[in-house]
């Protein structure tokens, strides 16, 4: 049975080979597995995920089947209240196409009751992702490159009214 919680600092591990596995998976095509490891190291370093989880005007998500985390969600509120980003959402490639994204995606707008719209940013060629987030009514309004220690990273942003 899938069960959905805010995660807890005890988390942070599985969370983050969680991100690990699914970075994997979906970039193994575009970035070399030197460079998955250093944008994980980085994004998803232990030291800010346990932050993230402890912040008050942060989402952490998680979704597990018996005690195994197959999904995360996290989203953060802007400092005046109207705007949330969607910083990750992740779902183990043999649990997606579930709704279990979907559920999470909800539940981070549903923790902001005070927001009128939602952005995000996603990596251009992952194609899955950007038609998930087309599906649930974003769109396409910019885009922005991250560089992480070199390795460009460029990305989509999106935004919906809620």
């Amino acid at each position: 049975m899938i069960s959905f919680h805010r995660a807890r600092v005890t988390d942070v591990e599985e969370i983050k080979k969680l991100l690990f596995e699914t970075w994997t998976k979906t970039y193994a095509d575009i970035y070399t597995p030197e460079a998955i490891e250093v944008i994980t190291s980085e994004w998803h370093s232990i030291e800010l995920l346990s932050k993230q989880i402890q912040d008050g005007d942060n989402y952490f998500g998680i979704s597990k089947e018996e005690d195994k985390i197959i999904a995360m969600c996290n989203a953060q509120i802007t400092h005046d209240g109207t705007i949330i980003n969607i910083q990750r959402l992740h779902v183990l490639p043999s649990y997606q196409r579930q709704g279990i994204g979907s559920h999470l995606m909800r539940e981070a707008i549903k923790a902001f009751p005070g927001a009128v719209g939602v952005n995000l940013e996603v990596e251009r060629r992952n194609r899955q992702a950007y038609t998930f987030y087309r599906k649930h009514g974003f769109k396409e309004v910019g885009e922005k490159v991250f560089d992480v220690e070199g390795i460009r990273i460029p990305c989509a942003i999106m935004e919906k009214a809620i």
